[in-house]
């Protein structure tokens, strides 16, 4: 879930659903990277197996927008992933926002 912190929630069972709309450019700045985007959706809960001792920490949804970098000078193949994810659920201790980069290999 990209809008909460890591292990926010943990248990030996989950449950996701991520929704991903991704925008293709034909901007190519400097011949390094071609730029895209993406906005998603994410829900998902985790559980553990037994029911009777784990509290139910609910589910949990967020939303977001990112920007996608498809590096053409790496062999690698690999997608620069710049996230920022916003919570609709938890408790006010959390950030209103996460910002994840990372590096993928998929746009």
């Amino acid at each position: 879930m990209r809008g909460y912190p890591l292990r926010y929630q943990s248990g030996e069972e989950r449950a996701l659903v991520t929704l991903e709309q991704r925008y293709y450019t034909n901007w190519y700045p400097l011949r390094l990277a071609r730029v895209g985007a993406a906005v998603f959706f994410d829900g998902g809960r985790v559980w553990d197996r037994d029911a009777f001792n784990s509290q139910n920490l609910g589910w949990l949804r967020d939303v977001g927008f990112g920007l996608r970098l498809s590096l053409t000078r790496s062999g690698l193949g690999s997608v620069g992933h710049i996230d920022f994810a916003f919570p609709l659920d938890g408790d006010p201790s959390i950030d209103p926002f996460q910002l994840l980069v990372g590096v993928q290999s998929t746009f």
